[in-house]
């Protein structure tokens, strides 16, 4: 098997696919404040700061990209295609969900690049609320995908009792 086929393998595994994703939201959000901060310590630290959301929403998106991995599995290996427009559905709502999870840190790049600081106060002073937010999309896009998921399992096993 080659490399190229491995790692193929690796993100088809919705456990493994699940916590790359969640290691990406996390190294995104320390370089996005590494880069505000102007040094990788500062923009840890800055990182740090956000307290139990910095545990928090790398889990929700890996919980939440993992079940979209596994619809996506699911639909192409049944050839369903009516829910593969469930599971390209599911994916913008993950998309979404990840750009309101992480909103929160142009606060920390506005002030660097100079951009209108009213903007940057108002996102500073409702960080936690905008988090909340795009955790709760977050669930919703995984209440989603995991009903997708229920749909078309009954789906799928209601075409193999009749094709037997």
């Amino acid at each position: 098997m080659s490399g190229k086929q491995t790692i193929k393998n690796i993100l088809k595994n919705p456990f493994a696919f699940g916590a790359i994703v969640g290691i990406f939201v996390i190294v995104f959000n320390i370089s996005i404040a590494s880069l505000a901060e102007g040094s990788f310590e500062k923009g840890y630290q800055i990182f740090l700061t956000n307290g139990i959301f910095v545990y928090i929403i790398p889990l929700a998106v890996s919980v939440q990209m993992g079940l979209f991995r596994h619809h996506r599995n699911l639909t192409t290996e049944n050839k369903l295609r009516g829910s593969e427009k469930m599971g390209v559905a599911g994916s913008a709502t993950s998309s979404f969900t990840m750009l309101a999870c992480c909103l929160h840190h142009v606060s920390d790049v506005l002030p660097t690049v100079g951009f209108i600081l009213a903007a940057s106060s108002f996102l500073i002073q409702y960080k936690d609320a905008i988090i909340i937010i795009g955790l709760l999309a977050n669930l919703v896009g995984s209440a989603y995908i995991a009903r997708a998921i229920l749909k078309d399992k009954v789906i799928i096993a209601e075409a193999k009792k009749t094709m037997v």
